[in-house]
């Protein structure tokens, strides 16, 4: 049995620049690295989900324009590149990395040699949460013995006038856990 590491989003496109950027969600950052460190001496899977929109995704009817396939907002920030040969790149083009295709293709062939799927990263009222709560679905609908795990030290969000991180991260750390997501 082994465990999988997600890695939601860390891309320059939320964390360094652009439209949708919070320098304060760097704050996690040596958090997913220890978490990395673990996973590689584990040989435990690491996956980096990554937004990476074509120029006219359907997103940007919600969302302004932000991490573009080929720009630099889409690309893993610069602390985590020591890692990015270690892991698998999966590229979504909405809020939800688990419909992707190949994270789909992922859980059938790796489903039931996994013990636990921690997720980590960035939005975690979107991003995070929008991928948690259909695993954790999916997990529930296959009867499969998954522990899903979020460390909070581990996920943020952004802060705006209309957006106030504290009260996001809480309110998601809530639906999450009230869905039986593990919350450390």
């Amino acid at each position: 049995m082994k465990k999988l590491l997600l890695i939601i989003d860390m891309v320059n496109g939320f964390v360094k620049e652009g439209a949708l950027a919070d320098k304060n969600i760097n704050n996690i950052t040596p958090n997913i690295i220890n978490l990395i460190e673990n996973s590689l001496k584990n040989n435990d899977d690491i996956i980096s989900i990554q937004e990476g929109h074509n120029k006219d995704s359907k997103e940007f009817e919600s969302f302004p324009v932000h991490c573009v396939l080929g720009t630099e907002e889409a690309e893993l920030i610069d602390e985590l590149m020591p890692y990015k040969e270690s892991m698998k790149l999966f590229r979504k083009n909405s809020t939800c990395g688990f419909v992707t295709s190949e994270f789909m293709n992922y859980m059938k062939e790796n489903e039931n040699d996994l013990e636990e799927i921690i997720l980590t990263g960035c939005c975690t009222d979107l991003c995070v949460m929008n991928f948690a709560l259909p695993l954790k679905n999916y997990i529930n609908e296959h009867d499969l013995n998954i522990k899903v795990t979020i460390f909070k030290d581990a996920v943020e969000t952004f802060d705006s006038p209309t957006h106030k991180r504290e009260e996001y991260n809480d309110m998601a750390f809530k639906i999450m856990m009230q869905n039986g997501i593990t919350i450390k």
